[in-house]
């Protein structure tokens, strides 16, 4: 849907370069190669074209070209679509005037019908993923791979990313440690904050990520060691945000729900100028919750730029902000042998000063160069500032009658982290045999800062589970104290290489090998209650070599694949529809 909205209301450049190559004897046949591209020079994909006269099809390519063969000498009609939009044509000769080649400006306009709206797609397995570098469509990658697009995002209304998990076989949330984050699983490890990522970028997990701004969610499962080291083989997750556009839309939407849940929320994009677009999209939520006294309010921002510095060369700087004040909430707990207490779900079993309050602002720029067809580099420099202040009564640990001491925690944490990736994406040939290589370095350096007080796991004071008569509670704030300061630097780097060799088109190999290094400069730790005195941890430094490999085998012939493609759109367009 991405590239649909690419072409949208502009102009659709189609350039017919006509040649004969080696014409023998009488054969009398030449071939007719065409690009499609649009106003900005962005070649647009999967554009249906149609030779009239001889009733032969073909689709545009990634790099938006198309080409019929051996077509005989004469006059001929082209006639070429794009989803949603009208048909276009134009008069073709083959062969051209010598020494001719002439350009076509066409302009494609939308048109509305008044009863069905056509779309197409193509299918996901062509698709590919940011966080694959490689530009490797999921079907020649042999890993496993799951991509939950911006349209299930919204018919789901997903609150949170367990809302959007739930459709990943073999991914699961393992905890969600009393509302403040949300902790997930697969193949039996865990998706910490070495596995989550954001735009390509790692991102600490300790917050709930907002749904609306983003554009999909993808899941690479398996080990994912030779792209970004130091994570867990159980597979990543990168979130995508919604990217600026060189056309003007958006939307406002309202979603109201139980227990006083109110959330607006907008979306607005468009061009500032000819070469740089925008987009800016936020939300405010506030909710209630069917536990008394405990509420939720979020605010997020997230603004985006495009720059087209050339035909080649792209910038995208974005960034965005959230923060979120909420009660903490443990649930009603559990007794002896893992029995659920016999009380009203309503019952809250916290204090009602407890809060914890989370801010995170992360900021990143990406700049792309396209050499040429082949030949592309890109580069990515990101920054994150996380801050989470928690002070709450902890889990509930009951004894068999239900009496519970109630446990301080106290903490405050503070992040930063830096990152950057360069990455040098080709395709070239060696004979018969096709190459997609990728090389690349990447670096990121965390800084962590972590408060702890002096009432840390002391008892608050005692209530009971089952009769809530049996105990007073406490109501006042008790008085805390920073009673240490840890301060935990960590640098990551790694170097590594991957190609994707292309044996035959149903037969291919990927194979890769990267270099990691992992420096854990010396902790140091401050005793704020002891005149300030310091200690420190010995520093630790590793390194490894993380080979991969993996072969690809296709059943399914491409010329197979269009025609079956055509026949299926044929069919679908008399009935009005298409998916």
């Amino acid at each position: 849907m991405r590239k649909s909205n690419i072409a949208k209301r502009g102009f659709l450049f189609i350039g017919i370069f006509l040649f004969i190559i080696n014409v023998f004897g009488q054969t009398n046949t030449g071939n007719i190669e065409g690009t499609v591209t649009t106003t900005d020079g962005k070649p647009v994909q999967e554009v249906n074209i149609f030779l009239r006269e001889l009733k032969k099809y073909a689709r545009t390519d990634e790099e938006g070209r198309f080409k019929f063969r051996h077509i005989p000498f004469g006059r001929y009609t082209i006639l070429y679509s794009f989803a949603g939009m009208s048909s276009g044509q134009v008069n073709v000769t083959v062969p051209p005037e010598k020494g001719v080649t002439t350009v076509y400006q066409l302009p494609l306009n939308t048109k509305e019908l008044e009863e069905v709206t056509i779309t197409y797609k193509k299918g996901m397995n062509r698709g590919k993923i940011d966080i694959g570098k490689a530009g490797i469509a999921i079907m020649d990658l042999p890993q496993s791979v799951t991509i939950i697009g911006e349209s299930t995002i919204a018919m789901q209304q997903a609150q949170r990313l367990s809302d959007v998990i739930k459709n990943v076989n073999g991914v699961y949330q393992g905890s969600q440690r009393a509302g403040t984050q949300e902790t997930f699983f697969a193949r039996g490890y865990n998706f910490s904050s070495t596995n989550m990522f954001k735009n390509g970028f790692r991102v600490n997990t300790g917050s709930m990520p907002e749904m609306s701004g983003l554009e999909s969610v993808e899941i690479l499962k398996g080990s994912a060691a030779i792209l970004y080291g130091n994570v867990a083989p159980g597979g990543v997750i990168n979130m995508v945000t919604k990217k600026p556009k060189l056309e003007f839309g958006g939307e406002l939407n309202m979603r109201v729900g139980g227990f006083d849940l109110y959330k607006p929320a907008f979306d607005i994009y468009g061009p500032l100028v000819k070469n740089v677009a925008f987009r800016m999209n936020g939300t405010y939520e506030t909710a209630n919750s069917y536990r008394e006294t405990v509420h939720s309010k979020r605010f997020y921002i997230n603004p985006s730029l495009l720059f087209k510095l050339g035909k080649k060369t792209d910038l995208l700087v974005q960034g965005d902000y959230l923060k979120h004040h909420f009660t903490p909430d443990f649930g009603i707990g559990i007794i002896a042998d893992s029995v659920i207490p016999n009380v009203p779900r309503s019952r809250f079993m916290g204090a009602d000063w407890q809060y914890a309050k989370t801010q995170q602002s992360t900021a990143s720029a990406e700049l792309n160069h396209q050499f040429n067809s082949n030949w592309k580099l890109s580069a990515g420099l990101a920054y994150q500032d996380y801050s989470r202040d928690y002070f709450a009564l902890e889990r509930i640990q009951a004894k068999p009658n239900g009496d519970w001491g109630r446990p301080i925690g106290r903490t405050k944490n503070l992040e930063k982290y830096y990152s950057g990736q360069l990455n040098l994406i080709g395709k070239f040939s060696t004979g018969s045999v096709k190459h997609n290589l990728l090389s690349g370095f990447d670096a990121d350096r965390y800084y962590t800062t972590a408060y702890a007080s002096d009432m840390e796991r002391k008892i608050y004071d005692s209530i009971n589970l089952l009769d809530p008569s049996k105990f007073v509670r406490r109501t006042d704030i008790p008085v805390t104290k920073w009673a240490t300061r840890t301060e935990t630097p960590l640098v990551r780097t790694g170097i590594y290489v991957q190609d994707l060799v292309s044996i035959t088109h149903n037969f291919k190999i990927l194979a890769g090998l990267r270099w990691s290094s992992l420096i854990a400069e010396p902790v140091k730790t401050t005793y704020l209650l002891k005149n300030d005195s310091v200690g420190f941890a010995k520093k630790l430094t590793a390194s490894a070599f993380s080979p991969q490999g993996g072969i690809s085998i296709s059943t399914i012939k491409k010329h197979i694949a269009i025609c079956q493609l055509f026949q299926l759109v044929s069919a679908e367009y008399r009935n009005g529809y298409l998916f």
